[in-house]
């Protein structure tokens, strides 16, 4: 028999056979289909980290393009449809000044009129009409300040009133008294707009004409030229317009900052409709009280001192008084 490489096995029962040993077994991969990992079939190295996504090449965009795309607002698409409705402007106060040719006495004009007050320290004669609602402010060099007015024809016609009536308390009926340098000083107003105010994006939008510190005020001061005044911007829309001269200056101050304020516009907060707070009323006591008793004071008068002129007085000194007057008697 000749020598093999392959082992030889004895039998017990005198058999000797040559057996191939047994191959190993090759575990061949699984072909991976088109998009399949190869984690799906190996469970036992699943690491579970998802497969990066190639990123897309950057896209070169032009100046023309990146100017017409929005900016980003807080404002509703359904609101842009809308229109805006009308603003109502309230004028508040108006305040105006002007001079009288002669010289006023004040205390015989507080002793003529009604429902004044005569400030002699300083110089000042204050009175209050009621029809137009104003107050007024009267100097003795001739000089008269009207507050409080709703509008330019209230105080004119509050000016030729107290006018009449200065000159009838100076005596002054036969001679004209005409009413000089009238000026409105200051006319106040207020109005809301539709729409709740980015506050702080104008503020650095137009930085010359605005203020903002939120520190001092929750508003911004907006400064106007032509016209002048002076406007308070609030992040709830209202605005309050300060320092015109005249009723015109306010309408032409609020359309000229109405398209600012517009481009700063954002959605106003919806508040649900709170109930009414009740009142708490007190509740009457069932048990009626008692009327308080009247206690009066029965112990005997106490000893008292006092300063006459230079001299201390004691009461004790009545009675001393009276023992001497008995005995001379």
């Amino acid at each position: 028999m000749g020598r093999s490489d392959h082992p030889v096995i004895y039998h017990p029962n005198g058999v000797v056979s040559h057996q191939a040993p047994p191959r190993p077994q090759v575990v061949m991969p699984r072909p991976l289909h088109a998009g399949v990992s190869y984690m799906q079939h190996a469970p036992s190295l699943n690491l579970a980290v998802p497969i990066r996504e190639p990123t897309p090449e950057p896209q070169i965009v032009s100046k023309s393009e990146a100017e017409d795309v929005a900016e980003p607002t807080t404002a509703n698409d359904d609101d842009d449809g809308l229109e805006d409705g009308e603003i109502d402007i309230q004028i508040r106060n108006v305040v105006c000044n002007y001079t009288l040719p002669l010289h006023i006495d004040l205390r015989k004009l507080a002793l003529c009129t009604n429902n004044v007050t005569f400030d002699r320290g300083r110089g000042v004669l204050l009175k209050q009409k009621r029809n137009p609602n104003c107050y007024v402010k009267i100097y003795s060099s001739g000089k008269v300040y009207i507050v409080g007015c709703k509008s330019e024809a209230d105080c004119m016609t509050a000016s030729r009133s107290v006018a009449r009536r200065v000159q009838k308390a100076m005596q002054k009926l036969h001679e004209s008294v005409k009413i000089r340098n009238f000026k409105v000083c200051n006319v106040l107003a207020t109005c809301r707009m539709p729409f709740g105010i980015k506050i702080e994006e104008l503020a650095q939008k137009y930085p010359a004409q605005s203020q903002y510190e939120p520190e001092l005020s929750v508003g911004l001061v907006w400064r106007s030229e032509q016209p002048k005044a002076t406007l308070r911007i609030h992040t709830t829309g209202s605005i309050t317009v300060t320092g015109a001269s005249s009723e015109a200056d306010v309408m032409q101050a609020i359309e000229n900052i109405y398209p600012i304020v517009r481009q700063f516009r954002c959605a106003m907060r919806h508040r649900e409709n709170q109930p009414a707070k009740t009142v708490r009323k007190r509740i009457a006591p069932s048990v009626p009280r008692q009327p308080p008793v009247k206690r009066f004071n029965n112990s005997p008068p106490q000893r008292t001192s006092g300063l006459i002129g230079n001299r201390v007085y004691f009461s004790d000194e009545d009675d001393d008084y009276d023992d001497d007057m008995e005995d001379v008697v």
